[in-house]
Parts: structure tokens; sequence; C-alpha cells
């Protein structure tokens, strides 16, 4: 379970161009503390927090990353997508 926790924290924070110490910040954690907090035995309330701080739903640090992810040209611009649904949305836009 933590493993899946620390894919998603780390992989929102890399979405959102936010570093993990600016994350720990907005917490009111040390950095190393979310460090720890990531590397297993993490506190319900420490869960809560960072969903708060990354404005997502506590349900959503623990469901299992889409598969697909990449970039796709679409004439001239380049997307990057980091699920099927945003592929799909994506297709369907342009």
């Amino acid at each position: 379970m933590e493993n899946i926790l620390s894919q998603n924290v780390r992989r929102i924070c890399k979405e959102r161009k936010l570093q993990m110490k600016e994350l720990a910040a907005s917490m009111g954690v040390d950095p190393a503390a979310l460090t720890r907090a990531l590397g297993g035995n993490c506190r319900l309330d420490t869960m809560q927090k960072m969903a708060n701080a990354l404005g997502v739903s506590l349900k959503s640090l623990f469901e299992p990353m889409d598969d697909v992810e990449g970039y796709i040209r679409i004439g001239e611009q380049v997307f990057q997508f980091n699920s099927r649904e945003e592929l799909r949305i994506l297709l369907n836009e342009k």
C-alpha cells in the first residue's frame, strides 16, 4: 500500500512541478518526516494532510496508476498525457 501511495504522491508532485520539500511545507511537516512517511507506515492523519496539500481525495492517493502515459503530436502541437482518459480527451478535442 505504501508503494502505491509513494508513487502517486511523487507522480502528482511531478505533474504539478512541486518539489517534495514544498509539499512538506504545505503540510506543515519536515521534509525528512514526509520522506519517512512515504517510505512506509504512514499514519492516516499524515495521508489526509498529503491529500489536502495536493488538492486530491485520500482515495485517489491509493488508486493504481494508469498504465498509459506519454506524448502525442497533433498537428504542430505536442501534448502530454498521463492516463487513457487524458489521451481520449485529447483525441476527441483535436
